[in-house]
């Protein structure tokens, strides 16, 4: 299977780099030292009482359950043909 840059080489530019805005220079850095400034700020985690925890763990396994037995049906029906 080819795609279009396997089939023709990549010509390089041959036009020369146009200048970035200030507006967009300073645009860029701020928005980049939001994304460290939020990656470095760690919100605490919830607090989650152990009722909500096992229903939560229950509503799991509820749910692996019913995908399985899905999976063995469709295995079923497969054979069965």
């Amino acid at each position: 299977m080819s795609s279009k840059t396997l089939a023709r080489p990549v010509r390089p530019p041959t036009d020369p780099p146009r200048r970035v805005s200030l507006a967009d220079r300073v645009a860029l850095r701020i928005g980049l030292a939001l994304i460290v400034w939020s990656r470095r700020t760690r919100r605490p985690p919830h607090e989650l009482d152990r009722a909500e925890h096992l229903r939560r763990h229950r509503e799991h396994q509820d749910r692996l359950a019913r995908e399985t037995e899905w999976a063995v049906r469709g295995a079923a029906m497969h054979l069965w043909r």
